[in-house]
């Protein structure tokens, strides 16, 4: 599957995408995947115990928020991508 960085998590990943050839069932399989690929930064932005909460996570367009959220299912040709919360005013 291809995965997409967005902002801090393209800077900690160090791209902007790649093709993830590992399987993982989920986004979560996938999240913690990549948390242990690209270590405790990547953890404290895409998983619950941080900031991850806020964290968007697109599966071909669609929010995971309004799927199975970290259940959402995963095939190798989907779409995956990953943007840290975000804040303005």
């Amino acid at each position: 599957m291809r995965v997409a960085y967005f902002a801090t998590l393209r800077d900690i990943a160090g791209k902007r995408e790649e093709n993830w050839d590992r399987p993982a069932a989920t986004v979560g399989v996938l999240l913690r995947d990549l948390a242990e690929a690209y270590g405790p930064e990547f953890r404290r932005w895409v998983l619950d115990d941080g900031f991850g909460a806020l964290s968007i996570v697109l599966v071909n367009g669609h929010d995971v928020r309004d799927l199975q959220r970290f259940d959402t299912p995963l095939a190798p040709a989907d779409v995956v991508t990953i943007f840290p919360p975000v804040g303005g005013g």
